[in-house]
């Protein structure tokens, strides 16, 4: 497999070609992440787009001296948050996310309909909890539980020490189990 620097090489050089290939190796993780951070598909959609966009307008500030995933995180979870900015989060609906689990789930005929009713109703909880926590929590909330990062990775993504991650996360955990709480009773 050819690496990623190779094609951000040829993209430097005019080759849009080479610039597709890396969001095709990409968009589903950098999907993945705005979903989880945004809390719906068609915010998702749209910080997906914008994040491709922006890297490759400033694909020349590439340094080579990461990878190149890294620095596309990067741009991904800069173009979440202004996102989150721009529609105060604390008020968005989830009627679109919940009705994206729901058409999800429906494909699974093995499930019986109240199981898939009780997981829905959890991942709709569970995703409102989340958007409730302030950016930098939700960031590492998604980039270590929804993206399987490792500490150094999320302290390479978020520019911050291993420390600021586990702080950040073990706050974050706690703040998602006591608004868990509150919406249970």
């Amino acid at each position: 497999m050819i690496p990623d620097e190779v094609y951000v090489q040829k993209t430097i050089e005019g080759d849009g070609e080479a610039f597709n290939e890396l969001v095709n190796r990409h968009h589903a993780k950098i999907y993945g992440l705005a979903y989880r951070m945004l809390g719906n598909a068609d915010d998702a959609a749209d910080a997906t787009q914008d994040a491709f966009y922006e890297a490759y307008k400033s694909i020349r500030s590439f340094q080579f001296q990461s990878k190149f995933s890294t620095w596309l995180y990067r741009v991904a979870i800069n173009t979440c948050q202004q996102h989150l900015r721009k529609a105060d989060s604390r008020e968005r609906t989830l009627g679109a996310y919940t009705q994206d689990i729901a058409d999800r789930e429906a494909h699974y005929d093995n499930e019986c309909p109240d199981g898939m009713l009780l997981k829905s109703e959890r991942d709709r909880i569970v995703q409102d909890a989340i958007n409730q926590l302030p950016p930098k929590q939700r960031t590492v909330i998604t980039l270590f539980y929804m993206q399987h990062l490792k500490y150094r990775e999320i302290a390479e993504l978020l520019n911050c020490s291993e420390g600021t991650v586990a702080s950040r996360l073990n706050t974050a955990v706690a703040n998602l189990k006591s608004k868990l709480k509150t919406l249970h009773k």
